[in-house]
């Protein structure tokens, strides 16, 4: 790969968890004319991590920072914060280019001054660099982070806020269009169509991106989406049927049945939109840090299934001891509590634990300092009428009156494997057949976007 002008903007495009066999699949097939001109003006690698987390908010650090979770200690969501490495926006701010990182995974920055951040939905603990976009990171965090609560809303203030920031940075006729074919959809259909709310927060996103990269027209920029990541977990079940024991019914699959598919063509789309907006003059590159194949080992217990919390504050007021200051949810079911110091996270630990069904707890935690990250470890589907027991007080209570049955969400699994293509200047793209390790895609895409010379060290052969 060389090296490229330094005037030369580059975005990359960070779908997350698309899956190499799937995209040559459906490019093969006509389905992805998009990703298929990116892939033959690209330098095409499958992208491979040995780190011994395998969860994308632990890759996407390992491939900003060009180092394994080893050294850059993120094995949680909302961790970005305590990442001491630099990222390649830092690294590139020390060399005078500037950059608009919406919505990387785990993202921060140290270098304000030349990063504009819109930090990932999961973030609690990273500000968006501009104030003003704190209103939709909130409303964007809150549908993300609550979409398994079916008594979360947002107030009317705060989505009459959403939708003024909306329609002062970028919101798109299409994407209105979009929203009202959505609305009327679920009305209509007699099929589930809510799950294709996903690639509609996925448009919005997009359009306050559109907006923010034309008006700063940064030197290097990075666009998160996770609708493919989130409907392959919940639907590749329904995509593959015959790799599964358990298999969908017939009016599942008449609902989810295309599902993942949609959400790749939906991605081609977005690839578009970026050629446009980027122009001939412009680098795409993409990456996808992780992929997904399918998981089949909960078959012999009909497939895996997760339970929520209906309040996260009552599971705790139940177990007492110190009570959380907050409570900030990730993905569908796990959430951190945030306490006052380390002693009275270590003494909630405890506490978790008493939580017991047949002399066994039902809790999983994780600490990290004066937080916990937690969930309900229950993976079966829980007989009707099971009570849990408070192993310290002995009192009882419905297991049905604390959590409420999420569903069977995890059809897939992570795979180590990842897609990373990188735009050549010549438009000459190259199959690469050997694997990249994922920290040194990190190493190329530096050399890409900065103005380190060809031979810095990095191994990569010149054009």
């Amino acid at each position: 790969m060389a090296q490229q002008n330094a005037d030369t903007p580059v975005i990359v495009l960070e779908l997350n968890e698309l899956c190499p066999p799937i995209l040559d699949r459906m490019m093969a097939e006509g389905r992805l004319p998009n990703f298929k001109s990116l892939h033959a003006k690209s330098d095409v690698y499958v992208t491979h991590t040995d780190d011994p987390s395998l969860e994308p908010w632990v890759q996407w650090p390992s491939f900003h920072t060009g180092q394994p979770e080893s050294v850059h200690g993120a094995a949680e969501l909302d961790q970005g914060h305590m990442i001491d490495q630099k990222r390649i926006w830092d690294v590139l701010a020390d060399q005078g280019l500037s950059s608009v990182v919406f919505g990387s995974m785990n993202g921060d920055t140290k270098r304000r001054d030349k990063v504009f951040l819109v930090p990932d939905p999961w973030s609690a603990q990273v500000g968006a660099t501009d104030p003003a976009f704190d209103v939709f990171h909130k409303f964007i965090s809150f549908y993300v982070t609550e979409h398994t609560n079916p008594n979360a809303k947002p107030s009317k203030a705060t989505a009459a806020a959403f939708l003024k920031f909306m329609l002062a940075r970028g919101l798109s006729v299409p994407t209105m269009f979009q929203a009202a074919a959505q609305v009327a959809s679920e009305k209509t259909s007699s099929f589930d169509r809510k799950w294709r709310r996903a690639m509609l927060l996925d448009l919005m996103m997009w359009d306050v991106f559109e907006h923010t990269y034309k008006k700063r027209r940064p030197d290097f920029a990075t666009f998160f989406a996770n609708s493919t990541a989130f409907l392959q977990h919940r639907y590749w079940r329904h995509m593959s049927p015959d790799e599964y024991k358990v298999v969908p019914s017939d009016e599942d699959m008449k609902a989810y049945g295309g599902a993942v598919e949609a959400s790749y063509e939906h991605m081609d789309r977005l690839v578009g939109r970026a050629m446009k907006l980027g122009g001939p003059d412009t680098r795409l590159v993409l990456a996808t840090a992780l992929s997904q194949e399918a998981n089949t080992s909960y078959e012999h217990i009909g497939g895996k299934f997760v339970y929520r919390p209906h309040d996260f504050a009552a599971v705790f007021e139940w177990l007492g001891g110190p009570q959380p200051k907050s409570f900030e949810p990730v993905m569908t079911h796990q959430a951190w509590a945030s306490f006052e110091t380390e002693a009275q996270a270590i003494e909630a630990e405890a506490r978790l634990d008493a939580a017991q069904s047949n002399g066994k707890t039902i809790m999983e935690w994780r600490r990290t300092d004066s937080r916990l990250f937690f969930w309900c470890g229950l993976i079966s589907q829980v007989a009707p009428g099971m009570e849990l027991t408070h192993a310290t007080s002995g009192e009882r209570i419905a297991f049905d009156k604390l959590f409420m049955l999420v569903g069977q969400v995890n059809n897939s699994q992570h795979c180590r494997d990842g897609a990373f293509w990188a735009q050549r200047a010549s438009g000459a793209g190259e199959v690469h057949g050997d694997k990249l390790p994922l920290e040194e895609a990190h190493d190329l895409l530096l050399e890409l976007a900065g103005r380190m010379p060809a031979d810095a060290g990095f191994g990569v052969a010149a054009e």
